[in-house]
């Protein structure tokens, strides 16, 4: 039986909550991040069919542009 209102929990199972807790965080904003990242490279084909160029398919958007 606990004391003092202690269940008896020594912290482990709320350590590992709470680093179980800090992981799905992290992957919800690197999800987050990136389909930002898709959705950029989506409008900028938008942006080229939109404006009726040819072969939008065959540009790749994630090469870094060319000064």
């Amino acid at each position: 039986m606990a004391r003092n209102g202690d269940d008896g929990d020594d912290g482990g199972s709320r350590l590992a909550g709470t680093i179980g807790g800090a992981v799905v965080v992290l992957a919800i904003v690197a999800l987050g991040v990136w389909l930002v990242d898709e959705l950029g490279d989506s409008v900028k084909y938008s942006k080229c069919a939109a404006a009726r160029h040819r072969n939008c398919d065959a540009i790749d958007y994630r090469a870094a542009p060319q000064q």
